[in-house]
C-alpha cells in the first residue's frame, strides 16, 4: 500500500470555481486508475487542505503520477491555484484496524 499526503495552500486571489471543477474532476479521473484505492480531503480553518490518496502499489501510483490530464492539472495548480504545496509519499510498512481483518 502506498499512501500520498498531499498539504495545499491557495492563493488569496484563487478562482474558486475553476479549483473546485479541477478538484473533481481529478477525484473522477483518480478513479479510473487500476490499483487506485480512496481519496479524502480535509480542510482546516485556515483553509489548508489536506489530501489523503491510497493506492495498492507504486505502479499505480506511477501511472496516477504521469496521466497527461493529472500532468496538466499540477501546472495550472502550480502557476495559478496554489500558495504551496507539500507531498509525501509514503509505504505502508503496517496496517491493521477493527474494520480491517487483514493485517501487514
Amino acid at each position: 500500500m502506498v499512501i500520498v499526503l498531499i498539504k495545499t495552500s491557495l492563493r488569496a486571489d484563487v478562482d474558486m470555481k475553476e479549483y473546485e471543477a479541477l478538484n473533481t474532476r481529478m477525484v473522477e479521473l483518480v478513479q479510473t486508475i487500476p490499483g487506485f484505492v480512496s481519496v479524502k480531503g480535509y480542510r482546516a480553518d485556515d483553509g489548508d487542505e489536506v489530501a489523503i490518496a491510497r493506492f495498492e502499489n507504486q505502479e499505480a501510483l506511477s501511472t496516477w503520477r504521469n496521466h497527461p490530464e493529472h500532468l496538466e492539472t499540477q501546472r495550472k495548480g502550480r502557476e495559478r491555484l496554489f500558495q504551496s504545496y507539500d507531498i509525501q509519499v509514503c509505504e505502508v510498512v503496517r496496517a491493521y484496524g477493527s474494520d480491517s481483518p487483514v493485517r501487514i
